[in-house]
């Protein structure tokens, strides 16, 4: 490594080929996290922004909802002297930037009228008592600075219209919970990204996200083809055990939900992942031997759909719980819906003999 002084005093440094590299790759995976931040929402976002803070901030602590709300807070810090509000609102939330900047301003300004004990009233800025933030700090303790993270920071409009209102609200308020000079600021998923090292656990795990997230997505809107031999086993059923109707077509509901987040995980993993796409479909192998040997073994099969699952979610697991453990039970029993929609697992209503 070669620096050299310029006559002005700045410096330049000169490095070898090999470092340049180094730093071509990181910059490559900031950006790809910065990305996944940006592509995640909701909860998912919230999770993700939590798990990298906690990774790196001694004393974070994120603070539950339940059982009466989590007063504005998503997280804190420094024993309640730091705190951080999440909003990582859907992609299609919003039509236009200018609304999703609105959309993002007011997310915050709610927030921050919690946490500074207010609420807006025609017009005007009242007291609005918050017993549960007592439950959250510490005793005696006041926030100094909240972070407000935000999976779009795409437009500096954002950053004036939250100053401006929290000034008017450290004004009004009582101040028991945060200062009246406690310091705003917002955070995107760029700030974010470049905040702390990324490795490779940050960014499977930013992964993983995203194809929970679009699995879960593509499982709302996927079309089975045909689900006329599902729905006459259903039919079959309630022939078979009388008077549990509503129960039987509440479990076939469940089941037809579970058929969806199955082909949804398929054909996402047919997508991106191509290797684990062949493990799936060696794994369906060995449930469907597996499973029509329990099924022509029981007298009524249709009693055995509980250990049918269990046995797709043994297979599944060796293959997929360490990435995808989240979603096995449900992809295990999709794949039980999908054998009974077509066809492999069967049962009918017997008919007496004369």
């Amino acid at each position: 490594m070669l620096v050299i002084c310029t006559r002005n005093g700045a410096l330049i440094t000169f490095l070898d080929s090999d470092f340049f590299q180094e730093m071509a790759t990181v910059q490559s995976l900031i950006a790809e996290y910065a990305a996944s931040l940006e592509a995640l929402s909701g909860d998912d976002f919230q999770a993700e922004v939590c798990a990298r803070l906690q990774a790196f901030i001694t004393g974070f602590q994120s603070v539950p909802d339940k059982p009466m709300g989590d007063a504005g807070l998503d997280a804190i810090a420094d024993h309640g002297l730091r705190a951080y509000c999440c909003y990582g609102p859907e992609h299609d939330a919003f039509k236009t930037p200018k609304k999703r900047i609105d959309g993002i301003i007011g997310k915050f300004s709610a927030d921050l009228r919690r946490i500074y004990e207010l609420d807006l009233i025609k017009g005007s800025l009242v007291f609005a008592e918050s017993p549960e933030m007592s439950t959250i700090l510490p005793a005696g303790r006041k926030i100094q600075q909240i972070e407000l993270l935000v999976n779009w920071f795409e437009s500096h409009r954002i950053i004036g219209p939250i100053l401006t209102a929290v000034e008017a609200y450290q004004k009004a308020s009582k101040c028991r919970y945060a200062e009246c000079n406690a310091k705003i600021i917002v955070v995107g998923p760029k700030d974010l990204a470049n905040r702390y090292a990324i490795d490779e656990v940050t960014i499977t795990r930013a992964r993983q996200r995203i194809f929970l997230q679009k699995v879960q997505e593509k499982s709302q809107t996927i079309v089975i083809g045909s689900t006329a031999k599902f729905d006459e086993k259903r039919d079959a059923l309630k022939l078979i055990i009388p008077g549990k109707d509503a129960q039987i077509e509440q479990l076939w509901n469940a089941l037809l939900s579970r058929w969806r987040m199955s082909l949804a995980f398929e054909q996402e993993l047919a997508d991106t992942l191509p290797n684990l796409h062949r493990d799936l479909e060696a794994n369906r192998a060995r449930i469907l031997t597996r499973v029509l040997t329990l099924m022509v073994n029981s007298a009524e099969p249709w009693t055995q759909l509980d250990n049918a699952t269990k046995i797709a979610t043994e297979i599944l697991e060796k293959d997929f719980d360490k990435l995808y453990g989240t979603l096995i039970d449900d992809v295990s029993s999709g794949e039980i819906a999908r054998l009974i929609g077509e066809c492999p697992i069967g049962w009918e209503k017997q008919v007496a003999s004369v």
